[in-house]
């Protein structure tokens, strides 16, 4: 389980700096073409990838934001899955400025974002980060989802 409290210890799973996708895991296929976009803004930008049941994409949204934040609102992207009727979420943003490394804000978020979407019987599949320096950072490959 994520605890956004507690720092990265040497071993962890979040002491590894990039992560390898799987790139047979058919929701990730489906949300990349969404998420991508966010690598390589000079900003701070998310996107949101909705999937049904299948893992099919059935919606996206994109959020702008500034030199080092992006605000995403759960509420909004509850209310997205609601509209969409998605079975699942696939989140990405990126770090400008930095690595693909997840701060303390990202793992809280995740984690808020997380338990929101579970009590709609929806599941958030990953949270993806996107560095400056081209690399990627996967909550789901690192075990935290």
């Amino acid at each position: 389980m994520l605890d956004p409290g507690r720092p990265a210890r040497k071993g962890d799973a979040m002491a590894s700096r990039t992560i390898s996708f799987d790139w047979t895991d058919s929701a990730a296929g489906a949300a990349w073409p969404v998420l991508v976009r966010v690598s390589g803004a000079a900003r701070e930008r998310a996107a949101i990838a909705y999937l049904d049941r299948h893992d099919q994409l059935c919606g996206a949204r994109h959020f702008g934001g500034g030199h080092g934040h992006v605000d995403l609102s759960v509420r909004r992207i509850a209310i997205d899955a609601l509209a969409f009727g998605a079975a699942a979420v696939v989140l990405a943003h990126n770090h400008p400025s930095g690595e693909a490394w997840p701060s303390r804000a990202d793992r809280e978020v995740t984690a808020r974002l997380a338990h929101a979407l579970r009590t709609l019987e929806v599941r958030l599949h990953d949270h993806w980060i996107a560095g400056a320096r081209g690399g990627w950072w996967s909550f789901r490959a690192a075990g935290l989802l």
